[in-house]
């Protein structure tokens, strides 16, 4: 059975004439399929849930961005009997970027509907301990603690991205906030432990970042070797640099010509365990769940089967 997951906002709204389209074809072609438009935060989750715990065959399509992707593949709790397909309509799309996936909807729906590549794609697992206990994320794209979660967490609410969404204009709030935090956070010391043995201090430290795909943020090239299927994950730190510094790299990232650059370290490793005071606001595909003193990094043991082509 096939299940399509439908965020209509993504995207300023593209999501929903998207899915009108896609709709049209399967009709088209007399396609038995379940859809569900979403209408509020953690539906998405719920949803994903219930087609796990069926443990019926079954391919699962977000017609959404990289935050219902996140939310989704969280929700599964385990892949057994799940094939995971993507139509993008999101405005960053990180995870089809990186996976090399369709970007034209009905080339993303032939390919789900008649798959001649699925992959077993690693999924990432972000962990911490709370006053209830320890509590697990997933992430397909990256995780990061510091500033790219930092500017995550201030565009949430933001009530200029809201504007400019109704003028298709809302990477532009992505920007201005990126430049703002730049120059505002507070940079602090990291202590990572990598694999459970060897543990770093990173002082004056932006962010760290567990790249699963190479690309985040809409498009930087954070970690280009970053793989899909080594069973490792791809750990940036940027630190020890000045924010004018930091300010000449950014724009770099966009075609990973930053690394190899004083302050940029990327390792890579199967575990990164960081530790930082006071607490660091912390990000999943974009999606914020908190600030934490202590959270790590690592890797699901299931892969997810994807549908690449």
């Amino acid at each position: 059975m096939y299940y399509f997951i439908i965020n209509p906002s993504s995207g300023s709204g593209r999501g929903l004439s998207v899915w009108k389209t896609v709709k049209k074809e399967l009709e088209r072609l007399g396609v038995i399929y379940k859809s569900f438009l979403l209408s509020r935060g953690g539906e998405a989750y719920s949803l994903a849930t219930g087609i796990a715990e069926s443990k019926n065959p079954a391919t699962v399509v977000v017609v959404g961005g990289d935050g219902t992707i996140n939310e989704v593949v969280s929700g599964l709790h385990s892949f057994q009997n799940i094939t995971f397909g993507c139509i993008p309509t999101g405005s960053g799309n990180d995870f089809v970027r990186g996976l090399g996936l369709h970007l034209d909807p009905i080339e993303a729906l032939h390919a789900i509907l008649h798959p001649s590549k699925i992959c077993p794609v690693n999924i990432g697992n972000i962990s911490h301990s709370g006053p209830l206990g320890l509590r697990s994320y997933s992430y397909g794209v990256s995780a990061g603690i510091g500033y790219d979660a930092a500017v995550c967490y201030s565009i949430l609410d933001s009530k200029l991205k809201t504007l400019l969404n109704r003028f298709h204009s809302g990477k532009l709030v992505y920007l201005l906030t990126a430049l703002w935090q730049l120059f505002t956070m507070k940079r602090q010391t990291l202590q990572i432990t990598l694999d459970g043995d060897k543990t770093e201090l990173f002082e004056e430290a932006y962010f760290a970042a567990a790249m699963n795909l190479p690309y985040e943020g809409g498009g930087f090239m954070f970690c280009p070797d970053a793989r899909f299927d080594d069973d490792q994950i791809d750990l940036i730190i940027a630190s020890g640099i000045s924010r004018l510094e930091a300010l000449k790299l950014l724009p770099l990232a966009l075609f990973g010509k930053h690394v190899g650059h004083k302050g940029i370290h990327i390792i890579r490793c199967h575990q990164a365990a960081i530790h930082v005071s006071p607490a660091m606001c912390v990000h999943t595909d974009g999606e914020v769940p908190g600030f934490f003193e202590e959270v790590t990094f690592s890797l699901r043991e299931e892969k997810l089967p994807v549908i690449l082509r």
